[in-house]
């Protein structure tokens, strides 16, 4: 394939990624996940970049050239080992649910990365990866293996995270979200085989190029249907997933709906101030992600301080029970400026078909109403 072709290859995928990149830092919040993400794309781009220039000089005499070349190529090794590896990260970052990979809990996944660097940056001396014949001819070195061991190496652990991860997540929601994450090293084992099969034709890059786009846009869909404070889904999420439910025949299954809010929270905001109830729905919200995350459950930030819960496939004894292990899990936030504060919450179950209740609208309130008597039990109860 000659340089021109290797161009006009690249060229869209290589401008797709620098439009996408620009537009990710003014639209993706500033997180260990998104930054990681688009730096995935600089080291995209930089791959598409440095291979092209690569193309473009192979085989032209001089010295300077020569060591353009030299430069040239392992910036480009070290650009697609970095991208493997820092995908890994993300991967993990997210099926573990943590808030960024940093400091010493990367250094062992980071060993095959280091070694590989190790390898690459002696190349000049020891031409391991890689040489340049005399005529500046790029040739692969006789470790060249290593450097697809340590990238297919990172991608298949990527990949392993995902499976493991979704054969256990009962949510179809994120089950697709995972999905998305799944098509990057697809869409990199697909442009590998490809090129093995036609080593003539240089698509990988531009797959991948198209994987990163799915994520991007995964994400983007993710923060525009999420809650800014808790991470669950917003009231625009939820007005989607009532009219899905809507549409689909839910007397198969068992359907409940749980409404639940933090007793005397305005008392909250007025004594400790709103960056305390603030941090308050937070760990209410991550306390109902540890209870019900597991479940076949919709999790949702209704409004002010209340929100909902849909569970699909659980017994009314279930949802109590895990109701009441909530209620437990809450009641142990004891903190605010270094006092105790006991906070509890209400909350409100209806199923659907109850009473003859098929209306999901309606259920909704059924729900809500039973939230606010026990709220007022337990105002009665102060």
């Amino acid at each position: 394939m000659s340089a021109a072709v290797y161009l006009q290859i690249n060229i869209i995928p290589f401008l797709a990624l620098l439009i996408i990149r620009l537009n990710a830092r003014k639209s993706l919040s500033y997180t260990w996940r998104n930054r990681a993400l688009r730096f995935s794309m600089v080291l995209m781009m930089g791959v598409i970049g440095t291979g092209t220039a690569a193309w473009f000089l192979n085989g032209r005499g001089g010295q300077l050239v020569r060591i353009l070349l030299w430069l040239i190529n392992i910036t480009y090794f070290g650009c697609i080992e970095f991208a493997a590896f820092l995908w890994y990260l993300y991967v993990y970052d997210i099926v573990k649910n943590e808030v960024g990979q940093r400091g010493k809990k990367v250094l062992r996944p980071a060993i095959p990365f280091v070694v590989f660097l190790a390898v690459l940056y002696v190349t000049p001396l020891y031409p391991l990866i890689f040489d340049l014949d005399a005529n500046n001819c790029y040739v692969r070195g006789p470790v060249y293996p290593l450097y697809v061991g340590v990238g297919v190496l990172y991608l298949a652990a990527s990949e392993v995270l995902i499976v493991k991860t979704c054969r256990q997540e009962l949510s179809r929601e994120k089950k697709m979200k995972y999905y998305g994450l799944g098509s990057f090293a697809g869409f990199a084992f697909l442009g590998g085989i490809h090129q093995v099969l036609f080593p003539g034709v240089e698509m990988l890059w531009p797959l991948l190029s198209s994987a990163l786009l799915i994520v991007y846009i995964n994400v983007q869909q993710e923060q525009v249907t999420r809650d800014g404070l808790t991470g669950l889904n917003n009231r625009r999420r939820f007005d989607q997933y009532i009219r899905e439910l809507a549409e689909q025949d839910l007397t198969q299954d068992s359907w409940r709906f749980v409404i639940l809010d933090v007793d005397r929270f305005k008392a909250i905001n007025d004594t400790y101030g709103h960056v305390t109830g603030d941090r308050t729905l937070k760990l209410l919200a991550e306390q109902m992600k540890r209870v019900f995350g597991n479940r076949r459950s919709f999790l949702a930030r209704y409004g002010g301080d209340e929100f909902v819960i849909i569970l699909n496939g659980m017994s009314e004894k279930e949802t109590l029970e895990d109701i009441e292990q909530l209620r437990k899990a809450v009641a142990g936030m004891h903190w605010a400026d270094g006092k105790k504060w006991n906070i509890t919450i209400s909350a409100g179950m209806a199923a659907y078909g109850e009473n003859g209740i098929t209306n999901i609208p309606d259920i909704i309130v059924l729900a809500d109403e039973r939230m606010y008597r026990e709220k007022h039990v337990h105002h009665d109860e102060e």
